[in-house]
C-alpha cells in the first residue's frame, strides 16, 4: 500500500452517474474505489467489470447500513478520503423501507444521511463528501417535476395517504428529498468544518437512458432509454460519462480541496433553491434526522 493510497465509496455504483464515476477514479491507481448496490451478485459482478471492489449495501435498511459500514471498516482497504452518496430512487406508488419509511425519502435523504453518521469515524482528514442532487429541488426552475414540499423529517418518512395522483406525488417526494440533500449538505459542512471533511452538493443535470425511471409505465422507460437519448444534444441535458467525469472531480481536485458547503451544477458553481438556505430548516432536519435514525434503529 502507497503512502497517498486512499479510499473513495461510491453509492449506487453500479449503473448510471455512479458507474460513469468509478470507472473515471479507478483510472487513477492512488484511488482504491468501493462500489455499492442492493444484489450482492450484482455488484460483484459491475465490480470486476470496472476493477474496483464491490460492497452490498440496502439504503432502505438501517440494518444494512451497519453490516455495510462494519465490512468497510474489517476490509483490507487504504483510508477511507471520500464518500459519494449518489444513490437515488423515484417512485409512482406509495412504497416503504424495510424500516416503515416512506423509501423516496428513507433511500435517497435518511439512508444517506444514517450512511454518512456511521462512517464519519473512519472518514480520515482530509476528507471529502459529495451529495448528489437535482435541480428538480428549485422551484425557480423549469424542471416538469411538481415544486417540493415542506422538509419536515417527521412528516416525509410517515406521510399520509397521498390527496394527488400517485405518480405525481412520487414525483413530488423526490424533489423534496434531492431539497433535503441541499439541506444537509450546508448543515454538515458546517458542523465538519473544524474537522477537515469537506461536503458539497452536485448537480448531474438530466441524463436520458440512466435507472432513474425504473418505476415508470413500460412505454416511459422505454423512451427513457432510447428516444430521450437524443436529448443530450440540449442544454442541461448530459451522459453519464460527461456528468460522472464530473462528479469524480469534486472527489480529486486539488483546487477544491477547501471547498466546502456549495452547490455544482456540472462543473460550475451555482446558487441552490431560496428555500434549501433557511438554516433553521437545516438545523431542524439534522437534528430530526439523528433521532429518527436512533428510533429506528432500536
Amino acid at each position: 500500500m502507497t503512502p497517498d493510497a486512499r479510499t473513495v465509496v461510491i453509492v449506487g455504483g453500479t449503473s448510471g452517474l455512479g458507474r460513469a464515476c468509478a470507472t473515471a477514479l479507478a483510472a487513477d491507481p492512488g484511488w482504491t474505489v468501493v462500489i455499492t448496490g442492493r444484489d450482492p451478485e450484482h455488484v460483484a459482478r459491475e465490480a470486476t467489470a470496472i476493477g474496483v471492489r464491490g460492497l452490498p449495501l440496502d439504503l432502505g435498511s438501517l440494518a444494512s447500513i451497519a453490516e455495510f459500514a462494519t465490512a468497510l471498516r474489517t476490509a483490507d482497504l487504504p483510508p477511507l478520503r471520500a464518500l459519494v452518496c449518489n444513490a437515488g430512487v423515484q417512485f409512482t406508488r406509495r412504497v416503504h423501507t424495510a424500516d416503515g419509511v416512506e423509501a423516496t425519502f428513507g433511500v435517497n435523504h435518511l439512508g444517506h444521511f444514517a450512511l454518512v453518521q456511521a462512517l464519519l469515524p473512519d472518514l480520515v482528514a482530509p476528507a471529502r463528501v459529495v451529495f448528489v442532487t437535482s435541480g428538480t429541488h428549485d422551484p425557480g426552475r423549469f424542471t416538469g417535476m411538481p415544486h417540493p414540499l415542506p422538509v419536515s423529517a417527521r412528516d416525509l418518512a410517515r406521510p399520509p395517504a397521498p390527496t394527488e395522483p400517485a405518480h405525481v406525488d412520487g414525483r413530488r417526494r423526490y424533489s423534496t428529498s434531492k431539497l433535503a440533500n441541499l439541506l444537509t449538505t450546508y448543515e454538515l459542512a458546517r458542523r465538519l468544518a473544524d474537522e477537515g471533511v469537506t461536503v458539497n452538493a452536485f448537480d448531474p443535470g438530466l441524463m436520458p437512458g440512466t435507472g432513474l425511471a425504473r418505476d415508470a409505465s413500460p412505454i416511459t422507460r422505454a423512451l427513457w432509454r432510447t428516444v430521450a437519448r437524443a436529448l443530450v444534444a440540449l442544454p442541461g441535458v448530459r451522459t453519464p460519462a460527461r456528468s460522472g467525469a464530473d462528479l469524480a472531480r469534486l472527489v480529486t481536485d486539488p483546487a477544491l480541496a477547501g471547498t466546502t458547503g456549495r452547490h455544482f451544477v456540472g462543473r460550475a458553481e451555482r446558487p441552490s433553491s431560496t428555500a434549501s438556505y433557511d438554516r433553521d430548516t437545516q438545523r431542524a432536519l439534522y437534528e430530526d434526522s439523528v433521532a429518527l435514525v436512533a428510533e429506528l434503529a432500536r
